[in-house]
């Protein structure tokens, strides 16, 4: 079997690859997309023969993910993350969403905190990028706790607490 030369570190002919990067739904999707993209800069490439611009878009925050696993690649992230600016405006939404799966509460403790964290924000007519700016997170952290999603450590919930002016108290 000849490997392709994109990928030569598997054991896939350049039709196999064609066929995995042609079909957004084979569990090797994302996984070859990233490595693929992670190889080479070359659209004309990428979009002539492999992979669909549409499905690009839909699918290249999957990709970048799997991408960031590799330091090698954060080059390459930035290249393609260009492209994907570019070529996302050409579409309309509606054909580039993905149903997202709605993360579950771990636990209802934990989402008590969460919420008393929301209202104590609220309170002081702060959106979650101010309390992240005043405690040191990012919005995404306020908002993965506010939401339940998380289990904070001590610490954290300790420079959240001062940051809102509260005090932790365990009983």
């Amino acid at each position: 079997m000849a490997k392709s030369g994109m990928f030569w570190d598997k054991s896939i002919t350049k039709k196999e690859a064609a066929k995995v990067l042609g079909d957004e739904h084979d569990p090797r999707f994302i996984e070859y997309a990233a490595l693929f993209l992670s190889r080479t800069n070359d659209p004309k490439a990428v979009f002539g023969k492999f992979i669909d611009k549409k499905v690009f878009c839909r699918q290249w925050r999957r990709i970048k993910k799997r991408m960031r696993t590799n330091k090698w690649s954060d080059n390459r992230i930035i290249y393609w993350d260009e492209i994907y600016r570019v070529l996302v405006k050409h579409f309309d939404k509606s054909e580039l969403s993905l149903q997202k799966e709605k993360r579950a509460a771990i636990d209802p403790e934990i989402s008590s905190v969460g919420e008393k964290i929301r209202n104590a924000r609220k309170a002081k007519g702060w959106t979650q990028g101010d309390l992240a700016n005043k405690s040191g997170f990012s919005q995404q952290t306020i908002s993965f706790i506010e939401g339940g999603y998380v289990n904070v450590s001590y610490l954290t919930l300790k420079k959240i607490a001062a940051s809102l002016g509260l005090s932790i108290l365990l009983s």
